[in-house]
C-alpha cells in the first residue's frame, strides 16, 4: 500500500496581509525547499498563493516536509489528506472489499425533490423520523430521471442507492450471488409503463458491528426519537501537533468473515444525520466477476480481519 499525502503550502498567513517582496521571498522559500524534497514536476502545482504537493508519506521527503511546517507554522497547509493506493494483490488477498461507487450521476428520486416526498409526504420513496429525517424505511420503487444514467452500468442516486443497467443486473442474478434483490426503478413520466429502464440493488446482508477496537469511528450522532445512529471512520489524526485526515481501516472477526455473503452492508451508517447510509462490502467473487466484465465506476477499500484479543 503506498500513502500519498496531498497539502499546500501557502505563501502567506490566513488572514493577514503581506507585501509583493514579502510573498516573493515566500516564494521563492519554498521553491528551496521543494528542490530539497527533490519532488518531480508532477508531484507539484504552484498556485498564485501557493504550492499543491504530492508527497510520499513513507519517503524522506515527506519527513522534510514535516520540518518545513514547524519551521514555518505560518506557511503551513490548513489541510493534509492522506490517500491509500493498494496493489492487486493486496485487494486480492483481503476476506472482503469495501465496494465505493465513483459515479454518483442520478438524481434523488423525483417526488422526493419536487414533491413533499422530503418531509415524509405520501408520495415519499421513504419512512422518515419526523425528528431527524433520517431514512427508516423504503416504501415503495424509485421513480428518477433514467436519463441521467446514460450508458452507464452502475451508478449512485445522490441519497446512495445503487443504480443498475438491466444488463448488469441481470449478470448478477446469473451468477447467483448471494445478499442483494433487485427492485425495479422507474422514469418518473412514465411509472410502471413497460420494462423498468433501471433496477435498484438492495442488499439484504447486515453484518455485526465492525471489531472496534481496531476499527475507529469519530463524530458519532444519535437521533432520541427514533434511534438512529451515525458515524464516520475516524478520519482526523495528528503528527505532534500537526494535523492530517485519513481514514482508518475496518476490522472484522473471523467468525463474521466466515458467515459473510457476496454482498454486505454493514451494521453501522457513516455520515450526518439525516443521510446516514451503510458502507457495502462485497466478497473477492464479486471483486473478480466486476473486473472481468469491465463494469466501470467503482473502486475497493480492503476489510481485514482482526482475532479476540489483538
Amino acid at each position: 500500500m503506498k500513502r500519498i499525502a496531498y497539502a499546500t503550502i501557502f505563501l502567506k498567513p490566513e488572514g493577514q496581509t503581506l507585501s509583493p517582496l514579502e510573498i516573493e521571498q515566500n516564494r521563492e522559500w519554498v521553491k528551496h525547499l521543494i528542490q530539497r524534497m527533490g519532488l518531480e514536476q508532477k508531484q507539484v502545482h504552484e498556485a498564485p498563493m501557493g504550492f499543491d504537493l504530492e508527497v510520499d508519506v513513507n519517503s524522506p521527503a515527506f519527513s522534510l516536509l514535516l520540518e518545513a511546517i514547524r519551521a514555518r507554522p505560518d506557511l503551513a497547509p490548513r489541510y493534509i489528506s492522506i490517500w491509500r493506493y493498494y496493489t492487486p494483490s493486496e485487494l486480492e488477498a483481503a476476506p472482503l472489499l469495501i465496494w465505493r461507487l465513483t459515479n454518483q450521476a442520478i438524481e434523488d428520486d423525483y417526488y422526493d425533490l419536487h414533491k413533499d416526498g422530503y418531509q415524509g409526504g405520501p408520495q415519499a420513496s421513504h419512512r422518515r423520523c419526523p425528528a431527524c429525517r433520517a431514512e427508516l424505511e423504503q416504501v415503495r420503487d424509485l421513480m428518477v430521471n433514467a436519463r441521467k444514467m446514460g450508458k452507464r452500468d452502475l451508478s449512485l442516486t445522490y441519497s446512495f442507492e445503487i443504480i443498475l443497467s438491466p444488463r448488469l443486473a441481470h449478470w448478477l442474478q446469473e451468477a447467483k450471488f448471494t445478499g442483494f434483490t433487485l427492485r425495479p426503478v422507474w422514469h418518473y413520466t412514465r411509472p410502471h409503463e413497460g420494462e423498468p429502464p433501471l433496477y435498484q440493488l438492495v442488499v439484504t446482508h447486515t453484518l455485526p458491528p465492525m471489531a472496534s477496537p481496531p476499527t475507529q469511528f469519530e463524530e458519532v450522532k444519535h437521533c432520541a426519537e427514533c434511534g438512529t445512529t451515525t458515524r464516520y471512520l475516524k478520519h482526523t489524526h495528528y503528527w505532534g501537533e500537526i494535523r492530517y485526515y485519513e481514514e482508518t481501516d475496518v476490522y472484522y472477526t473471523p467468525e463474521v468473515l466466515e458467515n459473510a455473503q457476496d454482498f454486505n452492508r454493514t451494521a453501522e451508517l457513516f455520515g450526518d444525520l439525516p443521510n446516514g447510509h451503510p458502507l457495502v462490502l462485497i466478497s473477492q467473487r464479486v471483486y473478480r466477476f466486476l473486473r472481468e466484465h469491465k463494469v466501470k465506476g467503482w473502486e475497493v477499500v480492503p476489510v481485514y480481519e482482526v482475532r479476540k484479543g489483538e
